[in-house]
């Protein structure tokens, strides 16, 4: 049988933060403390027996805040490692699952979000930092870097991910609007053909930015087909 009490304080100090949990979102703070304004406290926030907090931590702020009083949850059953399945409210992304790794120091996960800050930055803000996520990530097939991320199990090539960054800048030069070259389908197609032709030739990626047929392909293996077939073509 669960295990859970049903408690409230005003002493906010009780509780403790988890190494690896997301961090306050602003935006998310201010749309709960307009909520509490209009409705009241709706949901407890929920703790583990160390009054770690599990779920909640913008509602905790609020609370305080607000200086109203926090109703919780004490659960001996809920798990800091499954702390990503119990926050509910807003799903975690491999973003969320990297940095926690990194907090935990994980290395690959600490280098890869300082270069995809700095991508995110070069590009003001065009190359995500999910996708620089994706970029950097070793393996270069459709596997989920999400789950990898989630298991820890990331590891990122770097030496690869600037080649097809560069590419990447290069195809930006195409200035159709419809056409987002720092897309993580083709930064994926761009991997493949790193790959398959034992490097990237600069040059004939500039020939493929004056091509706008790229924005007709969605699907991932249609964008690598087509990018092979003109990467043949300029390669004789």
């Amino acid at each position: 049988m669960r295990q859970m009490y049903l408690k409230s304080t005003r002493s906010y100090s009780i509780f403790n933060s988890i190494i690896g949990n997301r961090n306050l979102d602003s935006k998310n703070l201010k749309r709960i403390k307009e909520s509490i304004n209009e409705i009241g406290l709706q949901m407890p926030i929920l703790v583990n027996e160390n009054n770690s907090i599990i779920d909640g931590q913008h509602r905790l702020q609020a609370a305080k805040e607000l200086e109203i009083p926090i109703t919780y949850i004490v659960s001996k059953e809920s798990s800091e490692e499954n702390i990503d399945q119990l926050q509910i409210s807003k799903q975690w992304t491999s973003y969320d699952f990297c940095s926690r790794n990194a907090l935990k120091g994980n290395k690959d996960c600490q280098k890869a979000l300082n270069i995809a800050e700095e991508w995110f930055i070069e590009t003001g803000g065009k190359l995500k930092k999910i996708s620089a996520l994706t970029l950097l990530e070793k393996n270069t097939g459709i596997g989920s870097v999400s789950k990898k991320l989630k298991n820890n199990t990331y590891e990122i090539d770097v030496e690869q991910a600037i080649q097809v960054y560069n590419a990447l800048n290069i195809l930006s030069l195409n200035n159709n609007p419809k056409f987002n070259p720092y897309s993580t389908t083709t930064s994926r197609a761009l991997k493949r053909i790193n790959k398959r032709f034992k490097g990237l030739d600069y040059k004939i990626i500039e020939k493929i930015t004056k091509k706008n047929y790229l924005i007709c392909y969605v699907n991932g293996g249609d964008q690598y087909n087509y990018l092979v077939d003109l990467y043949n073509k300029y390669k004789k």
